[in-house]
């Protein structure tokens, strides 16, 4: 790694490499050692900018969930109407391998399971989960006042259900136990009910 201007570049390289270690060989392939090695430092060098491993994990947790909510949100927003916002918004939460989001959804779900025995992660994970969830909403209210949908629930609640619901389906694509486009189908038809529009519904497959 090129030494670089200033300790910001620095940091930010450092996150990205933890990203990738992260994605590709887990939390025991991203030990200190491995980072340093990555990275072409000492791992003294790496405790310079990140005095505890705990400390890199946490800010490469914020980076990874600001940039996948940031692009998602922007992908929803510059489609037209509600129903074709909450099909998006449904499609990017499904992890397809090769694309951005499946690297993305690797990295959130290995970080999680840390976040889960460490606070110092609480803070990056409340906020992912807060603006996924009021992105979900403001899909909901907006379908809602313009009339197609009808939830039998509060938006909120149901924004709550279907982020859970995705999160769930997302573990077992990557574990391999279900197929991008089964989840999909699973999360849609959810939508459908929980909303009362048929238009999200997807066609039974013919036999």
């Amino acid at each position: 790694m090129a030494r670089p201007r200033n300790q910001a570049q620095r940091r930010s390289e450092l996150v990205a490499t933890t990203a990738r270690l992260l994605i590709e060989k887990g939390a025991n392939g991203a030990r200190l050692t491995d980072i340093a090695d990555a990275a072409g430092l000492t791992p003294a060098s790496v405790s310079y900018y990140y005095p505890s491993l705990v400390d890199l994990y946490a800010e490469t947790y914020e980076t990874a969930a600001v940039e996948y909510v940031t692009g998602r949100r922007e992908r929803v927003e510059a489609c037209d109407g509600p129903v074709a916002k909450l099909r998006e918004c449904l499609r990017l939460g499904i992890p397809v391998a090769g694309e951005p989001s499946f690297d993305a959804t690797v990295l959130l779900i290995e970080l999680g399971a840390l976040s889960t025995r460490n606070h110092d992660f609480d803070a990056a994970a409340d906020e992912c989960e807060r603006s996924q969830v009021e992105l979900f909403e403001q899909i909901i209210v907006e379908g809602l006042d313009v009339g197609v949908f009808a939830p039998e629930s509060d938006p909120h609640h149901i924004a709550r259900v279907l982020l859970a619901i995705e999160d769930g389906l997302a573990l077992s694509i990557v574990r391999g136990a279900l197929a991008p486009s089964d989840a999909l189908d699973t999360i849609s038809q959810a939508a459908g009910v929980l909303l009362g529009n048929s238009l999200l519904t997807p066609a039974p497959n013919p036999r």
